[in-house]
């Protein structure tokens, strides 16, 4: 039956860039070059320039570059951040933050930005079916991924540049300086989107002397391999330079057991006789990146950093790793729309699967899909990002100003009903232009007060191509087409806000800190169908656009009391406000009945207050932080699946819930003396919808179960109020131990292990039980041996307990009320050698 299956039924990455891939991975920059169109050339030279002038201008040597160690070596109670935009000691802020250094990084191997929940237990990056591309959560404070337009609660800081979109998962995280994780709303330093937080991004920076790293690895169990390197060191008078690459290449670990089946299902109507299966190995990847960095120092105060990076990823689309977790009860197998068994699926997640791909007769008249890998499953994400940094510093004011661009194409097509028969069939790509530009004062001054004040500008243009096929629909006279509907959707918004915060020394040790966030957004909005089978009658008639423009503006204030009665003591209390921007809906499906007021959801906000001690004690070798919070949430924009018929499912988002997160954390590390290190965390975090009467049901559940029928519409809906959120255990605890010892005057043994216990929870917003994941138990480990001359080799395990896990689900499309989702990584094992000079 291998026949079945389409061609290069092994792979199906055909994305450009890896082509050279394949042949040399060193061709990354010819592939990177063919990438940039000239309004990309333009902008790189303006940046170049701006970074240049400085050079010219001054032609004189330059003041201290980073030394060439590594971040994250200092001991914890020397750990700074610039949560508050200014340089302080992590343990006098008054921010509950957590910052993972470049020594956790590497120890786990964390090359995705989604694996960064390893070192972060509290957050979660997982990527979504559709949509926004992932759902980020911290504290359980997250937005839906199945809707493009819904921007993310939780913020991504990227070297600078403002993220709030979730396609930012799909890239590479290589040469990284250090992750903080800022938790809570930070709306007065980062702006709108970060009502749950900021997860920041550093990149490693250029070093005063010459130094580098190579590090290849293989991963056994998805059959990965991977290179990472960087290169360093001063290139002229006050210039450094740093060259960083990276490169993966997966077989994936998801094994589909389709074999390719009969089409039970279009066969009376459209003609197709055999739905052919997915290729046998499912969550194939491939990603390259690439990042210069150039830094300037003048000598006189200003410093220029100039970050250029290139990331692509080929993969085969998330809809490949997307499992059945659990089926109604009498059921051991998924079902499809007719109530057609699977006879190769099943209902647990094991990494095994059944996924068919496009029936020949639907993917030779779809020309969105027949040019795109031949109707096999298919994802790819390039980005473009250019940061600039300018700095003057003076004794008593530092001036800075942050120039970026986020730029990336995202396409995917795959099978969205899970089964062999491929029902429902879809493709999306998003193409996304974003500028932003930030200018901000910080003053360091010896009186009672200091300030800070700034402001900020931002244009994003974001189009959205989506279509479906989810027959059985004859052949369209007109076009020869049996797919559903094609749609695009454009998207515009401009914001601009002020933002200031003046900190008063009312003695040395009390400290009172009090600011605000004016903001005003304008967004835009062109829906429209671009075609339409002649038989679909429940979606908007091709000619129609939804149209609309609209501005919200917003104040976030703060307030922060902060006493510290010594060095090694922090306590503080602080009020605190935030909000996520609202938008216009873009559902893959515009239901005939669409209009601009139901696309249209409003600002999400959230005010509350947090409580912190901070504690170094023991010459600074223990360190404790405490933080309690408590913050509510209004007008939370969630997302729904609807049928319009058995052959049309659209999704809705509505400012439909109010929340409240309350809860307590407690981060502890400790040095214990000859190369011993202590850490251990535990969280309560007890998040509910304070409100949410008009729930989705879901699939199946009957009245019995709760789901109330409105008596007027007959729309159907349940009452989630007072019941936990979804993706938010109660309990999170974790405890680690690393140990150095010296093998020999030449060889170290670093050896490290993880335990991360999380409680039960559910995985879908529905509050579905087949979507509830009970708690588990996760270990990481690792042991890395390195020699004086620096050739080091690496055996890193990441959840060895091999604990499968539901990360993010929801109904599973024509099905009888299954549950789909997205697991969490299986056990990874990793052998890594590297040099470092």
């Amino acid at each position: 039956m291998e026949a079945a299956r389409h061609p290069e039924d092994r792979r199906g990455l055909t994305h450009a860039p890896f082509r050279q891939f394949d042949n040399n991975m060193i061709q990354w920059g010819i592939a990177m070059h063919k990438e940039y169109d000239f309004r990309r050339a333009i902008i790189m030279g303006v940046l170049l320039l701006g970074s240049s002038m400085p050079a010219l201008a001054q032609g004189q040597s330059g003041g201290t570059l980073r030394p060439a160690e590594e971040a994250g070596s200092a001991d914890v109670g020397d750990i700074v951040v610039t949560a508050r935009r200014r340089t302080e000691r992590l343990q006098d802020v008054p921010v509950a933050a957590t910052v993972i250094g470049q020594q956790q990084i590497r120890q786990y191997d964390l090359t995705s930005v989604a694996n960064i929940r390893i070192a972060a237990p509290e957050l979660s990056l997982d990527r979504g079916f559709t949509g926004s591309g992932a759902s980020i959560s911290l504290r359980g404070v997250s937005s839906a991924s199945i809707d493009g337009g819904v921007e993310q609660s939780v913020l991504i800081d990227f070297d600078g540049m403002a993220i709030s979109r979730g396609r930012i998962t799909n890239d590479a995280l290589f040469d990284v300086g250090s992750l903080t994780v800022l938790k809570g709303p930070q709306a007065v330093f980062f702006g709108k989107n970060s009502p749950g937080g900021v997860v920041s991004i550093k990149s490693a920076e250029p070093t005063d002397t010459f130094s580098g790293f190579v590090r290849a690895g293989y991963e056994f169990h998805a059959d990965t391999k991977q290179v990472e390197a960087a290169i360093s060191g001063p290139v002229g008078d006050g210039l450094a330079a740093r060259l960083a690459i990276f490169g993966s290449d997966s077989k994936g670990y998801i094994r589909n057991l389709s074999r390719g089946v009969p089409d039970l299902v279009r066969t009376a109507v459209s003609g197709s006789t055999f739905v052919p299966a997915a290729p046998a190995r499912l969550g194939a990847e491939r990603r390259l990146a690439a990042r210069a960095t150039l830094a300037y120092d003048a000598g006189n105060g200003f410093t220029a950093n100039l970050k250029v990076l290139y990331s692509a990823q080929d993969s085969q689309g998330v809809q490949s790793l997307s499992e059945v977790m659990g089926c109604p009860a009498g059921r051991t197998q998924p079902v499809t729309t007719g109530n057609v068994v699977d006879p190769n699926g099943d209902c647990k997640l094991n990494d095994r699967i059944a996924r068919g791909g496009l029936s020949q007769t639907i993917l030779d008249a779809w020309p969105q899909v027949r040019g795109r890998n031949r109707g096999r499953p298919d994802g790819k994400n390039d980005t473009f990002m250019p940061v600039l940094t300018l700095n003057y510093k003076t004794d008593s004011i530092n001036l800075t100003s942050v120039t970026g661009y986020y730029d990336y194409d995202y396409a995917s097509q795959g099978n969205a009903d899970g089964t062999s028969y491929s029902y429902f069939y879809s493709y999306s790509n998003e193409r996304n232009k974003s500028f932003y530009q930030e200018v901000r004062a910080t003053t360091t001054l010896d009186g009672m007060f200091n300030f800070a004040a700034g402001g900020h500008y931002e244009r994003n243009r974001r189009t959205l191509y989506v279509g479906g096929a989810s027959g059985p629909l004859p052949m369209d006279p007109a076009t020869g087409r049996y797919n559903t509907n094609d749609n695009e959707q454009h998207n515009r918004s401009e914001a601009w806000s002020i933002f200031g915060q003046a900190i008063a020394k009312i003695t040395p040790e009390l400290e009172l800190a009090g600011g605000g966030r004016y903001t005003k957004q304008q967004n835009e909005l062109d829906s429209f169908n671009t075609y339409l089978h002649p038989n679909v009658r429940s979606q908007l008639p091709v000619g129609v656009h939804i149209r609309g423009k609209k501005s919200q503006d917003n104040f976030s204030p703060e307030a922060t009391l902060t006493w510290r009665p010594s060095q090694e003591i922090t306590l503080y209390g602080a009020y605190k406000t935030g909000f996520l921007a609202g938008a216009y809906s873009n559902p893959g499906v515009l239901a005939a009945t669409a209009t601009l007021a139901s696309l249209d959801f409003k600002a999400e906000t959230v005010k509350g207050f947090e409580l912190g001690l901070k504690t170094s004690l023991l010459d600074r070798r223990l360190t404790t932080n405490i933080t309690g919070y408590r913050y509510i949430y209004k007008g939370l924009p969630l997302t729904s699946l609807i049928a319009l018929n058995t052959n049309t499912l659209v999704f809705i988002t509505q400012n439909a819930a109010s929340t409240i997160a309350q809860g307590i954390e407690v981060e502890s590390a400790f040095d214990a003396g000859g190369g011993t290190r202590l850490r251990a965390t535990a969280s309560y975090n007890d998040a509910k919808f304070r409100r949410f009467e008009r729930a989705q049901c879901y699939t199946g559940q009957t009245v019995a179960q709760g789901c109330l029928i409105d008596p007027v519409t007959a729309a159907r809906y349940q009452d989630l109020s007072g019941r936990a959120v979804y993706r938010a255990p109660k309990w999170i605890a974790t405890a680690g131990i690393s140990q150095e010892v010296e093998l020999s005057p030449d060889l170290t043994l670093n050896a490290t292990a993880d335990l991360r216990y999380t409680s039960d929870y559910y995985a879908g917003l529905n509050l579905n039980p087949l979507t509830y994941q009970n708690g588990y138990v996760a270990l990481n480990a690792g042991v890395t041996v390195t020699s004086s001359s620096g050739l080091s080799v690496a055996l890193i395990g990441r959840n060895i307990t091999n604990r499968r896990y539901a990360t993010i689900a929801l109904d599973k499309p024509g099905g009888a009320g299954e549950a789909f989702t997205v697991a969490g990584e299986p056990r990874a094992v990793v052998l890594q050698l590297g040099y470092k000079f």
